[in-house]
């Protein structure tokens, strides 16, 4: 026979057993009521740093270059600073080898890639661009203005020493059109140790981006383009996929420097910089 005591203790659990379904059920009616939070956007993460990280390979003028006084400058580090301005943060540049660039991007080292790159379908499996922000042949051969007389066509290349940039499109035009035909030759940087090794004679012929052709033959005398390659395009801001607020203030960026002529101001200031006029 139960107790009043035993009646008590059976009440009790039955109260609890009560309000654990009640709780459990408030749960699930307030939470079913709460949007997921959802992860803060790339650009909430730059403007909370403080800053805008971008990776670019400081071997490339007039695009990208260490001046005299030891700070980046060039067309695309003027560009990396309008988009910072923009965001209203401080910049930040990563300077990396061309080649370690993108797994930079994709591994979040890097906010944006300015390094003078060009857009691709091969490069678009991995990340994604902004718009671009010039047009120019994809690449030109620059050989010394005293072997001019050498060459004639592409095949005038075959059995010669060939430099080229890793990890660029024109090591892909290289390997596509001269492997087993020509020695190619890769390097991690261009300015100055690819150009020096040019004019040492331990290379018959470099094969770098048309304006960078064009700024070297005009900076160096003993240099010339021999033959621009590949097909009208131009470079882009790479960008990681799937930030689409970052890339439209990119395009913006872009867009506002280009309707104002603005673009092709800090182009020429930039090669006129480095070329010391």
């Amino acid at each position: 026979m139960k107790t009043g005591k035993d009646i008590k203790n059976v009440w009790i659990a039955i109260a609890l057993i009560i309000g654990i379904i009640i709780g459990a059920a408030g749960y699930y009616v307030v939470s079913s009521f709460i949007a997921p939070q959802k992860p803060p956007s790339l650009v909430d993460t730059i403007k909370s740093r403080g800053k805008l990280i971008v990776g670019t390979s400081a071997d490339w003028p007039p695009f990208e270059y260490i001046d005299a006084q030891g700070n980046f400058a060039g067309i695309d580090i003027a560009l990396a600073k309008k988009i910072a301005e923009a965001l209203n943060v401080k910049l930040e540049i990563k300077d990396m080898k061309f080649a370690a660039l993108i797994e930079a991007l994709k591994g979040g080292q890097i906010d944006l890639i300015l390094a003078d790159m060009h857009h691709t379908a091969e490069r678009e499996k991995e990340i994604d661009f902004s718009k671009g922000y010039y047009v120019a042949y994809d690449a030109a051969i620059v050989i010394l203005k005293d072997k001019a007389s050498q060459f004639v066509d592409v095949q005038s290349l075959y059995g010669k020493n060939i430099g080229v940039q890793l990890g660029t499109i024109q090591e892909e035009w290289a390997n596509k059109n001269l492997k087993d035909k020509a020695n190619i030759i890769s390097y991690d940087r261009v300015y100055p140790e690819m150009v020096m090794t040019l004019k040492r004679g331990d290379l018959d012929a470099i094969i770098v981006g048309d304006i960078i052709a064009s700024v070297l033959a005009r900076r160096d005398p003993d240099l010339v383009i021999a033959k621009r390659i590949g097909s009208l395009s131009g470079a882009a801001v790479a960008i990681p996929q799937g930030a689409e607020d970052l890339k439209y203030i990119v395009n913006k960026v872009i867009e506002d420097l280009t309707n104002s002529g603005e673009i092709d101001r800090i182009f020429q200031e930039e090669i006129n910089k480095w070329l010391g006029e």
